[in-house]
């Protein structure tokens, strides 16, 4: 039986790193490829365990690097039904422009068809373009922590912006996370651990930064109870600017689901 832990990190790997919402252009057949094999494997993986996790994609950046755009889906807990999000965030706020879901609930063993998939990706791609993001324009990820990588404890990752040669490299930047308690919704179920919000501060050139904090904790992330770093990427239209994924979780209905939250910030 193939364990969902795997199977979504395969996703992040592909999806983050190497293609945007579709490659570089939207192509039907490639992207609706793609989402039936998550498709497949997650419908098989979902019968050994009831909790459930995302795969994410990044799509891109506008122009001037104001706005970024990413998506995640995956089988919901509970109703079987697949389901996809994207959002647009503000880089230098990191609270959400807008944001895109969609579920599908026509059958929980039934694949979407491909005339369904296309409508939702254009949607999506027609709610990039109002921010003026374009598929595939970022860089490759400066970090990448797949969930299957256990020997990371992902609270702190050390990397650089350029490498030159095996010893010399433009600079040594470390991005630490902690946890800090957030206020209880009330319902919260307390079977799961309290919520938290996360806190983030880089290391660089012997001076440490805040680079992400929030007062109040921004809509669905209420409910979150853990965060891990999951990749970083520089933001190509602001200088000293990155989006920083983070793995996320938060109660589902058969148990923590997994999900991601992207964040921003400067060095």
């Amino acid at each position: 039986m193939i364990h969902l832990v795997s199977v979504v990190s395969s996703v992040l790997e592909q999806g983050s790193v190497e293609v945007g919402f579709a490659g570089k252009e939207l192509i039907l057949k490639k992207t609706f490829s793609f989402f039936l094999v998550q498709v497949c494997l997650l419908m098989i993986s979902s019968q050994a365990v009831s909790e459930d996790l995302a795969w994410f994609r990044i799509i891109g950046f506008s122009e001037d690097g104001v706005y970024a755009a990413w998506e995640m889906g995956g089988i919901q807990d509970g109703s079987g039904f697949q389901w996809v999000e994207a959002e647009v965030l503000d880089t230098e706020t990191s609270l959400e422009a807008a944001r895109y879901r969609h579920v599908w609930d026509e059958g929980v063993d039934e694949l979407p068809s491909a005339e369904d998939v296309a409508a939702v990706e254009q949607n999506i791609l027609d709610l990039c373009e109002k921010y003026g993001i374009r598929s595939g324009s970022y860089e490759s990820a400066l970090v990448y922590h797949p969930l299957t990588d256990l020997g990371v404890n992902g609270d702190t990752v050390v990397f650089c912006l350029e490498r030159y040669s095996p010893r010399y490299n433009s600079g040594e930047i470390i991005l630490t996370l902690a946890l800090m308690p957030a206020d209880v919704e009330q319902g919260y179920p307390d079977w799961f651990d309290s919520p938290v919000t996360p806190v983030l501060h880089t290391v660089c050139d012997g001076e440490r930064k805040l680079f992400f904090s929030e007062d109040t904790v921004q809509g669905q992330h209420v409910l979150s109870f853990d965060y891990s770093i999951a990749a970083v990427y520089k933001n190509p239209g602001i200088e000293n600017s990155f989006l920083v994924v983070l793995h996320s979780v938060r109660p589902g209905f058969e148990g923590p689901d997994g999900r991601f939250r992207v964040v921003c910030g400067s060095i």
